[in-house]
């Protein structure tokens, strides 16, 4: 059997597995004797797998071992959020944007902005429409989905980019320059992300250079481009240069350069056809609309940090830092050095120029997140610059001997490390409870998996674990403010609503004015713009006339104003990640002839729904 079907199938067969043992009992993965679970089935498994391979071809055994990590993967996800129907960081930040572009997927095909649904998306749309329209097929509420299509992306991980590596490299070796993605980069709310990534890097080598055991068909190699631009297209964009780069060296060397044009040629059509239902969209709104980018005003995410990881004091630092002085030395002496040391400039060069355009324009071009190519390119040299030098060393030392287990036995250290790795980051961190009957699992910190079961459900009520704990996140009150605006205009309305937070965007499937966050606002939405005429209705003094010009916007209707009472007089909006002040509205603009007015909600916020026409 191909190593690389094996993977595939025992992949496959184990995903149901995993998901059943996960969901077995009242599991607390915040006690840390549950918690220790997956570590005793990844050694055990370890162990198992290592044995059996002395009597298996190490390609086949590869394959197997693959197969049964990204099973390992997806158990331990699951058991990370037993007792939470929320997905990893719950509602926050990204993951929250997630929830609502997941949900406008349900209810739509087409590419679409999760807050603003009139534009066409700006983030990739792949895996939130995937999750939307599995919702819209059993019918789940899609934020429900999260946690499970996280645990099934990253699992493939491990599947994906060992596949792709094996048309570079010999099975061991793919596995082992497959495990450090999960070793530098493992947020599982990025799971999408983290596929693209573990992909990209075999399939940018096997399409536009000219491994050994032969380059990618056009067609698979055009099929991967596609799907990994509509699913994160950012590692694209950072190896870029190193990609046209590896394409002139391999053209210049190549016997056939017409057949290898082609092929590059090929390859980029069939890719853009894959992704033009994200890309033509997405492209042709700014081209007809105008669009304004403001993601990358965003100054967090680690824009400060130094770009030298391989100077980190740590084992993954050094292993990357064998992997720099591997890239320099064998770069023109072995098939990978030059594709590994060219797309890694490519990320470097990238970070350069995004530092000098956020230096010159405040847009950063998302330079933060070259770190994530960087590392497990360079952690996955290191690994193959040691395979490469220790036959060398060995000889140096006239070593008669080496024993035959100790590759495989290396190859089990390294997936017992990236295995403990990640599953430190998995499993929910939070404060020990009063009177020392429970440990923390883990860690006593706060993580992406306690964010899970600390967010409210949208009754305002929360999991049993996060009571247990004293964990709690802030409720935005989104049954209660539902159940007001259906009051007013039906269950079945879908109003144009300006919220003070985007949780709402999660649970009701009404289209938003703007979103709150303007650094992750998409480009087809012209954040700036949207603000601008709020700021402009805001300043309208006479309820006729504001009733009128709320009604016709440039931007079209606003129909539901949900905003905070900071005083009896003073109803505003806080943008975040913007520098543009708060926007103040107050009672008098709201005519009760026009609006029905709801005061009472929790979380001191106020609700103004335009009554439908002919009740005004």
């Amino acid at each position: 059997m191909s190593p690389s079907l094996a993977a595939l199938i025992i992949w496959i067969v184990c995903l149901p597995v995993a998901f059943g043992l996960a969901s077995l009992g009242p599991a607390n993965p915040f006690l840390l004797r549950v918690a220790m679970v997956p570590v005793v089935v990844a050694i055990g498994g370890v162990i198992v797998v290592g044995i059996a391979s002395r009597r298996l071809p190490a390609d086949l055994a590869s394959g197997i071992g693959a197969g049964l990590f990204g099973g390992w993967v997806a158990f331990t996800l699951r058991v990370a959020l037993h007792g939470t129907p929320f997905g990893f960081d719950g509602l926050a930040g990204d993951a929250g944007r997630m929830a609502d572009m997941a949900n406008r997927y349900a209810s739509t095909w087409r590419s679409s902005d999760g807050i603003v649904s009139t534009v066409p998306s700006h983030y990739p749309p792949l895996f939130p429409w995937l999750v939307g329209r599995t919702s819209a097929l059993i019918n789940v509420p899609a934020w429900k989905l999260l946690g499970p299509a996280e645990a099934i992306t990253l699992s493939f991980v491990v599947v994906a980019g060992y596949i792709l590596w094996r048309k570079v490299l010999p099975g061991p070796l793919a596995l082992a320059v497959t495990l450090p993605v999960l070793l530098c980069f493992s947020l599982p709310e990025k799971a999408y992300e983290i596929l693209a990534l573990a992909v990209f890097v075999p399939w940018a080598i096997a399409t536009f250079g000219d491994p050994p055991r032969g380059r990618l068909h056009w067609l698979p190699a055009g099929l991967i481009g596609g799907l990994s631009i509509v699913l994160s297209w950012a590692f694209i964009i950072y190896g870029a240069l190193g990609i046209v780069a590896l394409a002139v060296l391999t053209w210049r060397a190549s016997q056939d350069r017409a057949r290898y044009v082609r092929h590059v040629v090929l390859t980029v059509i069939v890719s853009l056809v894959v992704a033009s239902w994200y890309l033509v969209p997405y492209l042709g709104w700014g081209f007809l609309h105008g669009s304004k980018q403001v993601d990358d005003l965003f100054q967090g995410g680690g824009i400060q940090d130094s770009p030298l990881l391989f100077l980190t004091p740590s084992l993954l630092g050094v292993l990357e830092l064998i992997g720099v002085i591997g890239l320099l030395w064998y770069r023109g002496r072995v098939s990978w050095g030059m594709p590994l040391l060219l797309l890694t400039a490519s990320a470097y060069a990238y970070w350069l120029l995004g530092l000098a355009s956020f230096s010159l324009t405040g847009h950063t071009l998302l330079l933060q997140d070259t770190p994530r190519l960087i590392g497990p390119m360079l952690a996955a040299a290191g690994v193959l610059t040691i395979v490469h030098t220790a036959p060398i060393v060995a000889r140096r030392f006239s070593v008669r001997s080496v024993p035959a287990g100790l590759p495989a036995l290396a190859l089990c250290l390294l997936v017992v490390w990236t295995a403990i790795t990640a599953w430190q980051g998995w499993m929910p961190g939070g404060p020990t409870p009063g009177g020392g009957l429970y440990q923390p699992a883990v860690s006593t910190a706060w993580n992406e998996s306690t964010a899970a079961f600390a967010t409210p459900l949208p009754d305002g009520s929360y999991v049993p674990v996060a009571a247990e704990r004293g964990i709690h996140d802030a409720w935005f009150p989104t049954d209660p403010v539902k159940n007001d605006v259906t009051s007013v205009l039906g269950a079945s309305a879908t109003p144009v609503t300006l919220s003070t937070a985007e949780e709402l965007f999660t649970y009701v499937n009404w289209p938003g004015y703007i979103g709150v966050s303007m650094g992750a606002a998409g480009t087809n939405t012209d954040w700036p713009a949207r603000y601008a005429a709020l700021q402009k209705l805001s300043r309208i003094t006479d309820p006729a006339a504001f009733t009128a010009a709320s009604a016709r916007t440039a931007f079209g209707p606003v129909d539901v104003f949900i905003l905070q009472r900071s005083s009896p007089t003073r109803w505003t909006w806080q943008p975040i990640d913007a520098p543009y002040p708060v926007l103040t509205f107050t009672p008098a603009q709201f005519s009760p002839h026009a609006f029905t007015v709801f005061i009472n909600l929790p979380g001191n916020l106020v609700v103004a729904v335009r009554q439908p026409q002919g009740n005004g």
